[in-house]
């Protein structure tokens, strides 16, 4: 494989990650937006966020296990599409119940591409720049997650709360 698919490929890779950590934090800005709109009260609301953390964190080692078994390219694909398809109906939903069950399933999504992003990275470069790749990783994961209510901020300002999840 030529060193132009693996940037390309890796670039591919780290925007995923970026996509799915960010996530975590975009929508925590929009909460006031997102009760306004849908007319309910901060504890329901607050579902919209703790539902994408709680989706990640319960099935990401199921996530890794499953691609290790069943091959990463599958898995991530699935991934993306289950991330992409859910970011899509969150975005257009104007239902809490359907919002929170949407962001459910794009945290599921976010828990796919999350495990397999590293791993593939190394298998694009080799072993050897196993702590390049882990650097790399690290520093836009980071830069996602305290990125996210800014993002989030400058998207609410000039749009709506729609558009945080439509910026997936």
């Amino acid at each position: 494989m030529s060193n132009t698919k693996k940037v390309i490929g890796f670039i591919g890779l780290i925007l995923a990650m970026f996509m799915g950590a960010l996530d975590a934090t975009i929508v925590n800005i929009a909460l006031p937006d997102i009760m306004k709109d849908l007319n309910t009260g901060l504890t329901a609301t607050s579902w919209v966020a703790t539902i994408y953390v709680l989706a990640m964190a319960s099935f990401i080692i199921t996530a890794a296990k499953l691609a290790d078994i069943l091959g990463r390219k599958k898995i991530i694909l699935l991934g993306v599409v289950l991330f992409g398809g859910f970011s899509f109906a969150c975005m257009v939903t104007k239902n809490l119940s359907l919002l929170i069950f949407c962001r459910f399933f794009q945290g599921i999504g976010g828990a796919i591409l999350t495990p397999i992003v590293l791993p593939m990275g190394i298998e694009l470069f080799g072993k050897q720049y196993t702590s390049k790749i882990t650097a790399c990783m690290g520093a836009f994961s980071a830069l996602a997650a305290a990125g996210g209510p800014a993002i989030g901020g400058f998207i609410i300002n000039y749009s709506n709360y729609h558009w945080i999840f439509g910026i997936n």
